[in-house]
């Protein structure tokens, strides 16, 4: 049996590796505070923030839309990061952190903010969450459990872990996680756990407003289109029955008849015959070519096709289509027919 498209993309995979390698970065910056807090440099003038934002590879956070119920832990991880920075109005970062701050999702796809003195970073985990705080305390951030740590015996930092979920599913990170910190040179005092309480209350209650409850994995629904964002910057689970919606009306086929993959993918086999929608959250493509209106490139000539849906996000949708019967021009108009509506057309 072909499982194409039932799995992650490889580069899904190298994000979830980069973001255990992100919590490492954040234990050895709050190390680099500790080693230079004493040094005279760390009095000399005052702070500022970074002249070159974002950082490299970051990007500029865009507006997305705002899970409700469960979804928020199903995102992919991308725009996870947008939408927990976009969850707490840039007016209360500022308020928190004590002055003005910018704002980014990082390349492993976290939410970074900082201001001249402090470091904010938040994103969804898996089991097990990989930053563990020190004396933790169980708290209430917006009627969820949640559990609130120190940094080391200096308690140069607080790490703020809320659990979203209790589904086990592959394609779910279930436990939202803040850690609060210094930048290297800053000497103040801070109030540490005042601001991740803060900063977690409101965008725990901005992704968990009233809707639906994670679904059961592996079962096509129908589903009309997202109107205006389609398949961009949604759940999984979303992704995957617009993809499957799609392919159905377009082949002319029930959708029992088709595959639904975990982390946003469709396929149809029959025979030596295979279509699959993939949706990817991070293609570093070259797009040359235009399709339904969208930059678009041939991965492989007459089988493959790659759509970039946004100008300003690198999420894409692959077209695969193995069947040597049908001429190479009808991959394009196939294409044509399904983009628009994943669109939200």
């Amino acid at each position: 049996m072909n499982t194409r498209g039932m799995y992650p993309p490889k580069k899904d995979h190298t994000v979830l590796i980069a973001l255990s390698v992100s919590a490492a970065v954040i234990v050895l910056s709050l190390l680099a505070w500790y080693l230079t807090r004493d040094s005279p440099e760390s009095h000399a003038k005052p702070l500022k923030l970074p002249s070159e934002w974002p950082s490299p590879d970051g990007e500029v956070v865009r507006q997305v839309p705002m899970p409700t119920g469960e979804l928020a832990v199903a995102l992919p991880g991308r725009t996870s990061g947008h939408v927990l920075c976009g969850a707490v109005p840039e007016a209360t970062w500022a308020s928190a952190l004590g002055g003005p701050v910018l704002r980014e999702v990082d390349e492993n796809g976290m939410c970074h903010v900082v201001s001249a003195n402090l470091d904010v970073s938040a994103t969804f985990w898996a089991d097990p969450v990989p930053i563990k705080g020190v004396d933790p305390e169980a708290v209430t951030v917006a009627g969820r459990q949640g559990e609130l740590g120190r940094f080391g015996t200096e308690g140069f930092g607080r790490t703020l872990a809320i659990r979203l979920s209790d589904s086990t599913e592959k394609w779910v990170r279930p436990t939202l996680q803040l850690v609060v910190h210094q930048v290297p040179g800053d000497r103040a005092e801070h109030d540490y756990r005042a601001i991740a309480l803060a900063l977690a209350g409101p965008m725990v209650g901005a992704i968990t407003t009233p809707g639906p409850s994670l679904p059961a994995a592996g079962k096509p629904r129908e589903m009309t289109p997202i109107l205006g964002t389609g398949i961009t910057d949604a759940p999984y689970p979303l992704i995957t029955w617009q993809l499957c919606t799609q392919l159905s009306r377009a082949l002319k086929v029930p959708l029992d008849q088709l595959k639904p993959g975990p982390f946003g993918s469709c396929q149809r086999e029959e025979d030596l015959k295979s279509v699959t929608l993939t949706y990817h959250q991070d293609s570093e493509g070259s797009f040359t070519d235009r399709v339904a209106g969208r930059p678009a490139h041939e991965k492989t000539l007459g089988s493959s096709l790659e759509i970039q849906l946004l100008d300003d996000s690198r999420q894409t949708l692959e077209i695969s289509w193995i069947d040597g019967a049908k001429p190479d021009g009808e991959l394009r108009a196939f294409a044509e027919e399904v983009v628009p509506p994943l669109l939200g057309r």
